[in-house]
């Protein structure tokens, strides 16, 4: 059904006629109908489906340790990395990549929030391997804070925390959790590289190791005062595995 306006402009549709106002003319286009998806179609949208809904589950299970604290669009990035990490994998058929079959390390570096991109606020080069016993040992160079950290002006403290977090995507079990924590002042200097070593995982879960840079002042009431805020929250993911 189509209307006149009182600036005699038709708005509507009339069968497969569409009429429509831009910037005040009068537009006329034909309705294209409705799209048939062949099976190649299908399997993409499902696919993307699919892909959509392990990411927003793995999102969601990294929420308390990112605490909210994104920007406004991380989540529509992190779903469409995440799916391109899917598709990278071109050995595998539509139907059989999933982040327990597919090499997803295209994930690596992904910034949770892109105010304040962790790769810019600490520069020493976090590195996370998987041993056969399926531990992650978490390696943090040698490095001299005052060079290689940013700190703000309100928050003269930082805690640089590794958080290892695995899923194997069955909403019905628990995901595994553990992290590492290393205070950091201005004037710190580690002349070795820290070193940690999580518990072993079970056999089919992925793996993630994200990093992220907690700032704070001390108050000697009150105690730590965090400075973390939606425009100040470095924290990237520096590991995936499966």
């Amino acid at each position: 059904m189509a209307n006149i306006n009182s600036k005699n402009i038709t708005t509507g549709r009339i069968a497969n006629v569409i009429f429509r106002s831009l910037n005040g003319k009068q537009i006329v286009q034909a309705h294209p109908g409705k799209l048939k998806q062949t099976k190649a179609t299908k399997a993409s949208s499902s696919e993307f489906r699919q892909c959509s809904s392990w990411a927003k589950q793995l999102r969601l299970g990294l929420s308390p340790f990112l605490v909210n604290l994104t920007d406004s669009y991380m989540y529509r990035r992190f779903t469409g990395q995440f799916y391109n990490a899917i598709l990278s994998n071109t050995e595998l058929p539509k139907g059989q990549r999933s982040p327990l079959t597919a090499n997803m390390k295209s994930l690596e570096g992904f910034e949770f929030n892109s105010h304040s991109p962790f790769s810019h606020y600490f520069a020493p080069k976090i590195t996370a391997t998987l041993d056969p016993e399926r531990q992650i040992m978490v390696s943090v160079p040698a490095f001299e804070a005052k060079k290689q950290l940013v700190f703000p002006q309100q928050a003269p403290m930082a805690e640089l925390v590794l958080l290892v977090y695995a899923t194997n995507f069955d909403e019905s079990q628990a995901p595994i959790e553990t992290f590492f924590s290393l205070t950091i002042a201005p004037n710190t200097i580690l002349p070795n590289a820290t070193v940690w070593t999580c518990p072993p995982l079970p056999e089919g879960y992925f793996v993630t190791v994200t990093a992220k840079l907690l700032y704070y002042s001390i108050n000697k009431f009150t105690g730590k005062n965090y400075s973390n805020s939606k425009t100040l929250n470095p924290a990237a993911i520096v590991f995936c595995g499966n």
